[in-house]
């Protein structure tokens, strides 16, 4: 069971192989609906811009960039990044019926500036919100995996398509297939 500070879960949990999606993040006690059970933490995530995460993954094999590829993401409000997230977080699935998602329930203060050269560095900041946080959607049992809507929570940029194509990824759950 993990609860430690440089994780971003919290509630106790447990990572355990699935029946049919590697490994996941389960739930080591109940949660009630609306409880953020994972935020960002300093430390355990980054964000990259397209000249960066490109070049970040062109060092990499092939398949360790079709790894980072797979478990990166972006947000609609946050355009123009890709976040990649180093806890356990990383490690929930998808589901078309989720019991996790993005607490968007508070306006954004202050839009952020794509073009400032400190966009990335405002990003990272602007994460550390509990806005950015994962919430309880409704009630979670002991023992519940957790799970996300990725086709309803993510926006990728442009670049992360073309990447995306160019390493020959598939994920044909997100196309609701």
């Amino acid at each position: 069971m993990a609860t430690d500070k440089k994780n971003g879960f919290c509630f106790p949990h447990v990572v355990k192989k699935t029946a049919d999606k590697g490994l996941g993040v389960f739930a080591a006690e109940a949660i009630k609906q609306g409880s953020i059970v994972w935020r960002h933490v300093p430390g355990q995530y980054i964000v990259y811009d397209e000249q960066t995460f490109k070049a970040a993954i062109e060092k990499l094999t092939h398949d360790d960039a079709v790894y980072e590829l797979t478990h990166i993401f972006g947000l609609k409000e946050l355009p123009d990044c890709l976040i990649r997230i180093y806890d356990d977080g990383v490690l929930i699935n998808h589901s078309d019926n989720a019991n996790l998602a993005t607490n968007n329930s508070a306006a954004i203060k202050t839009p952020l500036d794509v073009t400032s050269s400190r966009y990335i560095q405002n990003v990272s900041k602007a994460l550390l919100d509990d806005r950015y946080a994962l919430v309880a959607t409704r009630d979670i049992e002991n023992g519940e995996e957790f799970t996300n809507n990725y086709a309803a929570e993510v926006a990728d940029p442009p670049f992360y398509d073309i990447l995306y194509e160019q390493y020959g990824v598939s994920e044909d759950y997100l196309d609701g297939s």
